[in-house]
């Protein structure tokens, strides 16, 4: 059983708290998050590693991809390690007449 399964069942059948259910959720995020951004890493070191062969500009092109993809893969982490990945919009009361 997958450990989202686990924290439904818990919340459905009881035994498993409101509180408990969301620390679970919280610490597969990370996980995940932390999965996601080795690979990324990873693909990126296959990708724009340094060759014997290549030129001066061929190495300062390469590593600046490999620090843009680095820096995407910090961001992955932040933003999977603090829960929110998107800006929520401000809602508004539909009652109001502004």
């Amino acid at each position: 059983m997958s450990a989202y399964s686990r924290a439904y069942q818990g919340l459905v059948k009881g035994g498993m708290s409101a509180t408990e259910a969301a620390n679970l959720l919280g610490e597969l995020r990370s996980e995940t998050g932390a999965e996601l951004s080795a690979g990324l890493l990873a693909r990126a070191t296959e990708m724009y590693g340094q060759k014997p062969t290549d030129s001066n500009a061929v190495k300062r092109r390469r590593t600046a991809r490999f620090g843009a993809v680095r820096d995407a893969a910090q961001w992955l982490i932040a933003a999977t390690a603090s829960g929110r990945l998107t800006t929520t919009p401000q809602q508004r009361d539909p009652r109001s007449n502004t």
